[in-house]
């Protein structure tokens, strides 16, 4: 008999950088994340999150289980699905222990859990990745998460937008221009909480950004920054 459906597990050695574990040859397999609002590539399956990296349970089936009683929150709504992707900004609440989690990125590239306040945990920051016009006239913004959300045309793609969670509404538009501070999501300086000095246009190549980190200057790729606000702002 032929297989029935993709696989729902991969090997731990060729697990995806993203997933922030250490032991890769102690057990054979891993999770492997469902299709949903990250790539496979850039995100934790949850029950991965909850088991390996949080600690908050000790098995797979006890992971289901807790996720499948409706105990667990990503993005202010309840996942069932021990397998559902997790993946940068995304905020993952337990409230039956008013416990709250942002998903950072490290100087790895891997995606790591970092614990926030319930006000924290209301609100998310998201990277413009596309912008069209849709019916009526209306600007619809496409985020780094899947999410479409409606805008006006003073949005640009690599700004970020920060929307209320579970709500979905608009709080505040950051624009990526000189003096806003910026994570550094992916390359050799991913993890790094910067702030934006200039952005370099490169014809026919990868714009490029000025950026300051602890005193030092240097050159990154426009891309990949993600802009989180004023000096000093929380995530």
């Amino acid at each position: 008999m032929g297989k029935r459906g993709a696989p729902k597990h991969v090997k731990r050695i060729a697990a995806p950088k993203a997933v922030p574990i250490h032991d890769k040859k102690a057990y054979t397999w891993i999770m492997r994340a469902i299709p949903g609002p990250h790539p496979r590539e850039r995100s934790v399956p949850l029950g991965v999150l909850l088991r390996d990296v949080l600690g908050m349970v000790e098995t797979a089936k006890e992971a289901k289980r807790v996720i499948a009683e409706g105990k667990v929150l990503v993005d202010g709504r309840r996942v069932r699905d021990v397998r559902f992707p997790v993946g940068l900004m995304d905020v993952v609440s337990f409230p039956t222990i008013n416990k709250h989690y942002r998903i950072l990125v490290d100087s790895h590239g891997r995606l790591i859990p970092r614990e926030i306040s319930s006000e924290e945990a209301g609100n998310k920051t998201l990277k413009v990745v596309g912008k069209h016009t849709i019916k009526g006239g209306k600007i619809a913004l496409s985020l780094h998460d899947g999410r479409t959300l409606l805008a006006d045309n003073n949005v640009k793609v690599g700004d970020s937008v920060v929307v209320s969670v579970p709500k979905q509404s608009l709080v505040k538009h950051l624009k990526r221009e000189s003096g806003v501070t910026c994570l550094i999501t992916e390359g050799k300086h991913a993890g790094k909480v910067v702030e934006l000095k200039e952005l370099i246009k490169k014809a026919g190549h990868r714009d490029e950004a000025v950026v300051s980190h602890e005193g030092e200057e240097f050159i990154t790729v426009a891309d990949y920054l993600l802009v989180l606000g004023e000096r000093n702002v929380n995530a």
